[in-house]
């Protein structure tokens, strides 16, 4: 997982000062502003971060005498980096651009301040570096829950999605569906060469924007709860949950709640799923789940008896 200096660039509009290698990677997410490194102390000095010139950097290299300046400019470009990215459209110094050309070093700049391209450039390394994983199934957000419906080829998950569409809920991905994982997150994503596209068997690819608007899609949806459609089994009728017993599947070392779904001829799956997306919600914010109620209930009837019993009296 690495990101190259040109998409950087590209990204981020950034003006080309000294090119470099073409095939420089950023492979860290972190930022290292270099003022120690200047000042010639590189202990803990990791040179494989994006390194960032601010107003700091700049006052102090601006202070120093030319022949030092060149010899610890020299002595900072000894170890490669992926690229240094000066803000505030700051002008480099002599020394530093002969420093970078000469070790064939990438040098940026950038209009923004240090603090703000710091934080949009974390932020950004962070999901570009993110570990990403495509599932088979479709994703869609159901009451403002991420749904991801899975299941064997046939069972119906296609059908189901539609139908779902059909009551005003938006599609994010139909079939494959990609997962990112940021600070124990997880996001999902449409491929983009499938955006908006859905397939029925018996119908073909449906274009879902034509169909019923752009409303109905959605680039992308956290992910919070999973329904894995399972063709219906007499003899197996025991072995679905009815006590709302909790099953968790793991995505990228994250734990997602996972319900089972018995499907057969008459069931209206689309409103199971509707209600299911509802009571995760509900779950969420609720004191007791229904369960809890119900032993409540029981636990409070001998105690309704025993009150009737002395009014009667």
């Amino acid at each position: 997982m690495a990101v190259t200096v040109q998409k950087l660039i590209d990204d981020f509009d950034l003006e080309v000062l000294v090119p470099g290698a073409e095939d420089n990677l950023i492979k860290v997410q972190d930022v290292n502003r270099p003022g120690l490194q200047l000042a010639g102390f590189y202990n803990y000095y990791d040179n494989e971060r994006i390194q960032v010139i601010g107003n700091g950097e700049w006052s102090f290299l601006d202070e120093l005498d030319p022949v030092l300046r060149k010899k610890r400019l020299q002595r900072y470009f000894r170890k490669a980096i992926p690229c240094m990215i000066i803000t505030r459209r700051l002008q480099p110094h002599p020394e530093l651009l002969d420093a970078a050309q000469k070790s064939r070093q990438w040098v940026l700049r950038t209009s923004m301040s240090s603090s703000r391209f710091i934080s949009k450039i974390t932020m950004y390394l962070a999901n570009e570096m993110a570990p990403e994983v495509r599932m088979h199934g479709g994703l869609i957000d159901v009451h403002g829950i991420g749904v991801l419906i899975t299941g064997d080829s046939g069972v119906g998950k296609s059908e189901a999605t539609l139908e779902l569409i059909r009551r005003g809920h938006r599609l994010i991905s139909d079939d494959a569906v990609d997962i990112r994982e940021v600070d124990g997150v997880l996001t999902g994503y449409c491929p983009e060469i499938t955006f908006g596209m859905i397939e029925v068997r018996g119908m073909g690819i449906i274009d879902i924007t034509q169909l019923y608007g752009l409303s109905s899609t959605s680039q992308e949806k956290n992910l919070d709860l999973i329904i894995h459609l399972q063709r219906w089994e007499g003899e197996e009728e025991g072995v679905y949950d009815r006590l709302g017993i909790n099953e968790y599947q793991n995505i990228l070392g994250v734990d997602v709640k996972r319900l089972n779904i018995p499907v057969r001829s008459g069931r209206n799956i689309a409103i199971i799923i509707e209600a299911a997306a509802a009571n995760y919600r509900y779950s969420k914010t609720a004191r007791l789940s229904p369960s809890q109620i119900i032993d409540q209930r029981f636990a409070d009837i001998p105690e309704r008896e025993h009150s009737s019993e002395r009014k009667s009296k």
